[in-house]
């Protein structure tokens, strides 16, 4: 089991506690889902029109644009945003 101990507590806490790629993933497919649904609204039709299946199929195409827009220099940007880390 991964183990790390946090310095001047005595805690052991799990790396996965500190893993932020599960949170990174939240917020791209929040707004990849948001995404979809703006686009479903410019079309006038509903979310109930679309099957399960091809609303999964438009997130997850919408979610690579997203990633392919931001590239992997916006990605590292935004994580360190995120952990208040503003030296790039």
């Amino acid at each position: 089991m991964d183990r790390a101990f946090a310095v001047g507590k005595g805690i052991d806490m799990n790396f996965k506690d500190l893993d932020p790629t599960s949170k990174i993933k939240k917020i791209l497919r929040k707004r990849a889902i948001k995404n979809v649904e703006e686009h479903i609204a410019y079309q006038q039709k509903k979310v109930s029109d679309y099957p399960i299946e091809e609303l999964r199929k438009l997130i997850l195409s919408e979610e690579k644009k997203i990633l392919r827009g931001a590239g992997w220099k916006g990605a590292i940007i935004v994580v360190g945003a995120m952990f208040g880390i503003t030296n790039f």
